[in-house]
């Protein structure tokens, strides 16, 4: 008999509490606090997102011969210690034949270091350049053609994508990830940035702002330029 007077007191006391809170619910002050609090939980989650995740995008347009002859495109994504970017571009020109060209680029640093990158390139319908780098446990692995190699290089901690996003003011090297090489910055009288490619050719890499606002590009059969659209 005690222990059920016992349960109807603390359902009665509960009943009691539910139907207090119900008024203070339905009240204009209640209302209030609740949409101020509901705006505060939305604030601090975008702030949250905003700050653990910020990204950058950057167009371009490529000249050749003062024709405009295809776009590139990168997106820059940095959430922590890691940053992911990726470059696609299209492009069509006639030397003798037409050639049309396209390529898809990305990189993954974690604490400033590379530990993924990738190169697919397609010209006239055929791939020419199917590559992926991959920081293992034992260094950085190669996977070209379903063959693998290991490269005996120091960590990477900028390569060809990261000079789109910054200036290289202090750097004076850069990895290229097709090449599989280090190749040395050389600053120029102009302001430019030359990178000299194991085949002969180069790039020459412009800043406005600490991004970069044009490439000139030097290659073995052709010349022409990236230049950032506004």
């Amino acid at each position: 008999m005690i222990p059920m007077l016992i349960y109807l007191l603390l359902k009665k006391i509960r009943r009691q509490k539910q139907d207090a809170i119900s008024l203070k619910k339905s009240t204009p002050i209640f209302r209030i606090f609740a949409r101020v609090m509901i705006c505060m939980l939305i604030f601090l989650l975008i702030s949250g997102i905003l700050i653990n995740a910020r990204g950058q995008k950057l167009n371009y347009k490529v000249v050749r011969n003062g024709n405009d002859i295809g776009w590139m495109k990168l997106e820059k994504t940095t959430e922590g210690n890691f940053c992911k970017m990726i470059l696609s571009s299209e492009i069509k020109f006639r030397i003798i034949l037409l050639i049309s060209a396209t390529v898809v680029e990305s990189a993954c640093f974690s604490n400033n270091k590379l530990v993924f990158s990738s190169q697919y390139h397609i010209t006239n319908g055929d791939v020419k350049v199917n590559k992926q780098t991959r920081l293992t446990a034992d260094g950085y692995e190669v996977n070209a053609d379903n063959e693998k190699e290991k490269l005996t290089i120091p960590d990477i901690s900028f390569n060809l994508l990261c000079l789109y996003f910054q200036e290289p003011v202090v750097q004076k090297k850069v990895y290229c990830d097709k090449q599989q090489c280090f190749a040395d910055i050389e600053k120029k009288s102009d302001g430019g940035y030359k990178v000299n490619f194991p085949n002969g050719d180069s790039n020459c890499y412009y800043y406005t702002g600490g991004v970069c606002s044009k490439i000139r590009i030097e290659h073995t059969f052709y010349s022409a330029e990236i230049i950032l659209n506004p």
